[in-house]
């Protein structure tokens, strides 16, 4: 190509350029926004757990206290505050620990090599999401399960159906609640791995020559 030829081309190439970098930069900026999302979505993660471990720690000390009492509703309404207390206080606490290495992990790929973070995350999150529909279904079957419950003690007048039914609404309610602010905060990240574009390709082509540009951010 000659020198005058070249100058000819001279500002189309710069027209070509002041196009492309804005797309470079907004790829750039994509990853940016993506570890803003990651880091969102886990911290909101991490926060529900510790506020499940808080409300497992609670449910523990105040069914350890009712089950020792001598009343039957008592007893009645300290048992699944105690053992279902218990059980969702470990996992959250597990959980918690989890959400640490995750964060790790996530944003070292997304470093590393976005497009695999990309496929991870979305088969990572899509189970999550999927899991979702048993913890609330699960739940839900608990809260309605301890309302029938306590409607039949009451109906009956058995202070022991009272507390077990109050009891296991007590527990299945807030869990439910908790669970499908996780499912919504889920589902939005989901949208924006899905979203995310790993890498940015440009090719600009005029008769004889061509220049091209690509690239992963």
């Amino acid at each position: 190509m000659t020198y005058t030829c070249l100058m000819k081309r001279l500002p189309w190439l710069l027209s070509a350029g002041a196009l492309l970098l804005p797309r470079l930069a907004q790829a750039q900026t994509s990853r940016e926004d993506m570890r803003s999302d990651l880091r969102s979505y886990y911290g909101g993660e991490r926060t529900s757990a510790y506020v499940v471990a808080g409300l497992g720690a609670a449910s523990v000390g105040s069914g350890a206290y009712l089950v020792t009492r001598d009343s039957d509703f008592a007893r009645g309404l300290g048992w699944p505050l105690l053992t279902m207390g218990a059980l969702e206080g470990v996992g959250a606490v597990f959980y918690a620990f989890e959400v640490g290495s995750e964060i790790e992990h996530y944003e070292g790929l997304l470093d590393s090599d976005p497009a695999r973070f990309k496929r991870e995350e979305l088969e990572h999150i899509d189970g999550t999401t999927s899991r979702f529909v048993f913890y609330r279904a699960t739940e839900l079957a608990l809260t309605l399960g301890g309302a029938g419950i306590a409607t039949y003690g009451f109906a009956a007048d058995k202070d022991l159906w009272k507390g077990i039914g109050i009891g296991v609404t007590a527990i299945g309610l807030p869990f439910l609640i908790i669970d499908t602010i996780n499912n919504t905060r889920a589902q939005r990240y989901q949208d924006q791995v899905s979203a995310f574009s790993p890498g940015v390709s440009v090719k600009l082509q005029h008769r004889d020559w061509m220049m091209s540009f690509g690239g992963r951010f």
